[in-house]
């Protein structure tokens, strides 16, 4: 799976929060069990990447506006800063930390043991080799190139929509989407006054309706990646992976990992607007 989260980042990138629970009496999954399935899952190298993510992101905002005004809003020195101050706020160890809260309290050591099996398998290995293959810059530049001839077999996109459901691909980029640009809402209105910061919950709600609109064709570009990355993988295997998925450990890890990351980036947000007040009343302490 950790080609499949890295195209979620790349294409565009959680839920709504859940209560799990492992089964009862089962032995609380261990620390190196914990670590070595968010690997496999690609949730340590997803967000890893959300500094760089980030990063660009206030880069191309930046230019955006002085091509808007022919001038930067902000000097040199207050971009570094909000930058930095953005980045701090999404650091990837306290994201991860959230999500393995969630994730300790979904699965067991036993139910960590049978997954970590089964990524070891021939078909495991199958499949984590496709994934890596069709997350390539060469790869994604194919993709588009070939979309026609892969939405033509309909067993094919069944199979991609399914998958699509089943790891919710879909709805964790939006969410992840919606993420961004409120960081980025939050980071440029520091430049006008507190009060837009504050209103941040009403950016969110206008920015998720805007990108619900624009879902179906998220799911198509989500669909075709799925197509191109499984694309040499015969249908029978494809059918037994998504049987792995299915199973109730495997399905409540998989909510686990969203609801964590919903959390982590919840708490990253509040953490970034409590540092922006702070930066904004410095700035009105130093005008005073």
């Amino acid at each position: 799976m950790l080609g499949t989260m890295k195209k979620i980042l790349l294409i565009a990138t959680l839920l709504v929060s859940t209560a799990f629970s492992g089964p009862a009496g089962a032995a609380e999954v261990s620390k190196a069990s914990l670590d070595r399935l968010l690997e496999l899952s690609g949730i340590h190298e997803q967000v890893s990447q959300f500094p760089r993510l980030l990063r660009a992101g206030m880069e191309q905002a930046r230019r955006r506006d002085m091509a808007i005004h022919g001038h930067s809003a902000m000097s040199e020195a207050e971009y570094e800063k909000l930058e930095n101050t953005m980045v701090a706020a999404f650091a990837p160890a306290d994201i991860l930390r959230a999500i393995g809260k969630k994730v300790q309290h979904a699965i067991s050591e036993q139910d960590a043991a049978r997954m970590l099996v089964w990524y070891g398998s021939d078909l495991g290995r199958r499949i984590d080799k496709a994934e890596e293959d069709g997350s390539t810059p060469e790869a994604y530049r194919d993709m588009g190139k070939s979309a026609p001839s892969l939405l033509a077999d309909e067993q094919r996109v069944q199979f991609a929509r399914r998958l699509d459901r089943e790891l919710h691909l879909t709805d964790m980029t939006m969410q992840l989407q919606v993420n961004a640009a409120v960081a980025m809402f939050m980071a440029f209105s520091t430049k006008k006054n507190q009060h837009e910061v504050a209103n941040q919950k009403a950016f969110r709600n206008r920015i998720s309706a805007s990108m619900q609109r624009s879902r179906p064709k998220l799911e198509q570009a989500i669909t075709i990646s799925t197509l191109y990355t499984y694309r040499n993988i015969d249908m029978d295997s494809l059918e037994q992976y998504l049987g792995f998925l299915a199973t109730p450990p495997v399905s409540r890890f998989n909510k686990a990992l969203m609801a964590g990351m919903e959390a982590g980036m919840d708490q990253a947000i509040d953490r970034m607007a409590r540092s922006l007040e702070n930066l904004m009343k410095q700035r009105q302490l130093q005008k005073a």
